[in-house]
């Protein structure tokens, strides 16, 4: 059980055994509160609305989740199914879906993700996870606070801002490290950022394609037909499109940016190969004249020339110099007319 599940263990038995994490109640123009959730018949009877957050690893939650009649077949296979990709559905004047979120840890953040569940029905919005979530944690905070929350569609949408904001320091974050990469390199620290650049393409690739399929999520619904979906839940989501928008314009240029300083980091790196095979390829030439002719006087036969003459070392020495001065001036003419050409 996490710190999370033990601090709202007070809220009553009858959420407890559901496997409910927390539940919320609101009434109009007034704080949410928490209290122990209801049946859903009772729900319709009831002023207000209510946000719920279940436990979907907790086989009591499971079992509570496939027994709501009042949950569409899509919705309940959306909560219960070990699904990881972003999805959603509309049927019934329910919207149900899932998307990636970031993943929370209470003794410090990191940049795991996990997915959030929901289902937004008529005055209800029930939410579920299998990890605890930044974006649902940071809303309850904030309800917490005193903030006022007009419907389940707002608390929605105030949920996907807080995932968006989270997104927004990322993108923040990702646009300064390329900065830096991008300084490193005007300044010539090449292999410092040859260093660093594969880790700032490897989050930005992440989040581009996260950031990417959440936007895909709610055009989906910004564009539903009428028939299928109310105009308010449709002017919502696109409001959370056209700020998912924004974000995702500049994850992309930075990613474009990344790719970039890694092409001129590797265009660097090769150049510098290059030079160093440049030279092994004329050491090499200049000394395969001079090896030949050394093996050839290092044969152990008769009759080789200067082989009695007091300076017949010289002499080898000399016709070994010559002929690689020779080819040091061959090669030179040949890259001179090279560059002419």
């Amino acid at each position: 059980m996490t710190r999370m599940d033990k601090d709202f263990s007070m809220l009553g038995n009858a959420n407890e055994q559901r496997g409910l994490i927390f539940a919320f109640h609101f009434s109009e123009g007034e704080q949410g509160h928490y209290e122990t959730f209801p049946d859903y018949k009772e729900i319709a009877v009831g002023g207000g609305f209510w946000w719920v957050h279940a436990h979907l690893t907790d086989t009591r939650c499971r079992e509570w989740i496939a027994t709501q009649n009042w949950l569409t077949d899509e919705a309940r296979e959306i909560l219960l199914s070990h699904d990881v990709h972003d999805r959603i559905e509309t049927d019934e004047g329910q919207l149900a879906g899932l998307f990636v979120d970031a993943k929370l840890d209470f003794d410090g953040e990191d940049e795991e993700m996990a997915e959030l569940r929901f289902v937004l029905a008529d005055r209800i919005l029930l939410t579920g996870r299998r990890r605890s979530l930044r974006s649902v944690e940071n809303t309850r905070i904030a309800i917490e606070r005193g903030k006022l929350i007009e419907s389940p569609l707002e608390l929605l949408e105030e949920i996907v801002d807080r995932e968006s904001d989270y997104m927004a320091k990322a993108a923040n974050d990702l646009g300064r490290e390329v900065d830096v990469i991008e300084d490193k390199i005007m300044a010539g620290y090449v292999n410092d950022a040859r260093a660093e650049t594969p880790h700032v393409r490897r989050r930005a690739i992440n989040l581009h394609r996260q950031m990417s399929r959440l936007l895909v999520l709610f055009r989906r619904v910004e564009r539903a037909p009428a028939t299928r979906l109310p105009a308010d839940l449709r002017d919502a989501a696109g409001r959370i499109a056209q700020r998912l928008e924004s974000i995702y314009q500049e994850v992309h240029s930075s990613q474009d940016r990344a790719r970039l300083l890694q092409d001129e980091v590797s265009a660097y790196l090769a150049n510098e190969t290059n030079k160093q095979l440049y030279v092994l390829s004329m050491l090499t030439a200049l000394f395969l004249p001079a090896t030949l002719v050394t093996g050839f006087f290092g044969m152990n036969t008769k009759g080789l020339p200067f082989g009695e003459d007091e300076f017949g070392f010289w002499y080898a020495f000399g016709i070994a110099a010559i002929a690689a001065a020779l080819t040091y001036f061959a090669l030179l003419f040949i890259l001179r007319r090279r560059r002419a050409e």
